[in-house]
């Protein structure tokens, strides 16, 4: 995710050098985009050619890699455009009966005396979906630059001029590259000049390339983009099945929500950025929904007893509590001014809600569209804690989500994506991991529209029929993930039964910087097949006493 850390004015500048461009897609890979449920984004597909340089010996599996490879930094690339692939390994485009391949000399024009050698180009075809701005609506193309074939020996130029987090990790160079940065278009338009040069002097050579073309940095592309198409009705979560009262479903006495907030980087820190979240989370839950209760904890913990000096302190409230993590405010008269008095209170504060589950209830009654009245509890199973930093906080991070996917009715993540790569990461699952009962998903971190969506989708026993998925389109800001996952749940119990459309406007944010109504191209899929209508079998909710006072 994000962080303000990171923000910076960000200006598109769409590259119009020449590169490769789409093919005319034909009828067979085509995609519509009338599957998803958006505010700000829609679902459309995109096509383009690419090309990657292999040596004459390498197998089909070398090739695979190299064009996987190249289509990955696309996902950095088109953030500014505001387009995110589905496809999170470019499979598409995996396939050798698609690809040409030429055998071709590369042979250097400014020196005669050289040796040539031979490479082989690969041509292939991208045909995908991709979650594309509206913004874009009116355009059929879009241009990008992708970095090509192993750019990594060129990591530490790449990084200072083309990164727009020049500091991190250069393993993740693909997803912050961005082409559109002033240095790298210097060094986009330099190679470009440069390949032209040795073009001329090579003349009408057939099958000839020269060392700067064979050895590119850069891969120009123009991407065709499918017409723009919303679903032509408006999808609700499948309310009835989520509550336990569909005709010929199984009753509940549970509504089960898991919860899980991830950290930044030091879950005992109150400041952690996502560890901030997790408590925005709660007191986002509690202002709306005030009638939940803790129920149960574990490890054990007596969450509003805090202590200065040994003493506890009395009345405390978890808004009181709130404040002191997020605001800064409201302290105690018994820490003062007390910077480390304060310090202290904070953290033993954060540590209560840390490394922790947290069961809270709220009584509901749902009266179907019959008018039989069910009584039920909405459980929401809060989790904060480590879920990366070694193997077995992964491991016991994938254990938890096991659980939720076995047992949960609504499964909610904020936090980090790790580039598709942490506990989350499908591959670490199967449909054997998944119940067989209705189920809705969000995924809130970067590019989870890429990293998680179809996976889960093929994994559930029914696929769309049984699982409901909210995932985002684009990287998101950390600050404010917490509230508009709360929002997400409060919009699910507040008896409205809202629809889709309607969640995620409820779901906007405004930012601290001024920006109003933010949601990072989130959008709902798998609801095309949800038959739930509140006009035509309607259902209320009401909101019971809290199960103590």
């Amino acid at each position: 995710m994000r962080s303000l850390a990171g923000i910076a004015v960000l200006l598109l500048t769409c590259v119009t050098m020449g590169g490769c461009s789409a093919a005319s897609p034909s009828s067979s890979t085509r995609t519509l985009g009338a599957d998803l449920t958006g505010i700000s984004g829609v679902q459309r597909g995109i096509h383009f050619q690419g090309q990657v340089f292999v040596p004459t010996t390498a197998g089909v599996s070398d090739i695979d890699a190299a064009i996987a490879r190249e289509v990955k930094t696309a996902l950095g690339a088109l953030q500014q455009p505001e387009v995110s692939l589905r496809d999170r390994d470019a499979t598409n485009a995996q396939n050798p009966a698609k690809w040409n391949q030429q055998t071709l000399s590369v042979v250097d024009p400014s020196n005669a005396s050289a040796s040539a050698s031979s490479i082989v180009r690969v041509t292939y075809q991208y045909d995908d979906e991709a979650v594309v701005t509206d913004s874009l609506n009116g355009k059929s193309a879009v241009a990008f630059v992708m970095l090509a074939d192993d750019y990594s020996q060129h990591t530490a130029k790449l990084e200072q001029d083309c990164s727009g987090n020049p500091t991190d990790d250069p393993a993740s160079l693909w997803y912050d590259f961005q082409p559109q940065l002033a240095a790298c278009q210097t060094d986009i338009k330099n190679e470009i000049s440069a390949i032209s040069k040795e073009e001329s002097a090579l003349g009408a050579r057939a099958l000839t390339v020269g060392p700067k073309e064979a050895g590119r940095w850069f891969l120009p592309v123009t991407a065709t983009l499918d017409p723009p198409e919303q679903p032509t009705q408006s999808y609700s979560p499948e309310y009835d099945r989520l509550f336990g009262v569909a005709p010929n479903g199984a009753a509940k006495s549970q509504l089960v929500v898991y919860a899980f907030n991830g950290v930044d980087s030091d879950e005992t820190n109150p400041d952690d950025i996502l560890g901030q979240e997790a408590i925005r989370f709660l007191r986002t839950m509690l202002q709306g929904q005030p009638n939940f209760r803790p129920v149960d904890t574990s490890p054990f913990a007596l969450l509003e007893d805090i202590y200065v000096n040994g003493t506890k302190l009395a009345n405390v409230t978890y808004a009181e509590m709130f404040s002191w993590i997020l605001d800064q405010t409201g302290y105690p008269a018994e820490v003062g001014t007390d910077a480390t008095a304060i310090a202290a209170l904070r953290a033993q504060a954060m540590a209560k809600f840390t490394e922790r589950w947290i069961y809270w209830d709220l009584p509901v009654t749902v009266t179907d569209s019959g008018g039989v009245a069910h009584t039920l509890s909405v459980e929401v199973r809060f989790f904060y804690g480590d879920e990366a930093s070694n193997p077995t906080a992964q491991q016991h991070a994938e254990w938890r989500y096991l659980e939720a996917f076995w047992y949960g009715d609504v499964f909610l993540y904020n936090g980090h994506s790790h580039f598709g790569n942490g506990p989350l990461d499908p591959q670490h699952y199967g449909p054997q991991n998944f119940n067989g009962n209705y189920q809705l998903m969000l995924v809130n971190s970067c590019l989870s529209y890429n990293y998680y969506h179809e996976d889960f989708f093929a994994y559930k026993p029914g696929g769309t029929q049984n699982l409901d998925m909210i995932v985002n389109g684009l990287p998101s800001y950390v600050w404010g993930g917490g509230e508009a996952t709360a929002k997400l749940l409060l919009g699910l119990l507040d008896g409205k039964q809202h629809s889709y459309l309607e969640l995620l406007q409820g779901m906007e944010i405004d930012m601290p910087w001024g920006q109003k109504n933010y949601e990072p191209i989130r959008v709902a899929d798998g609801e095309l097949d949800n038959v739930f209508s509140q006009s035509k079998t309607p259902l209320s909710v009401s909101v019971g006493a809290p199960v103590y006072p």
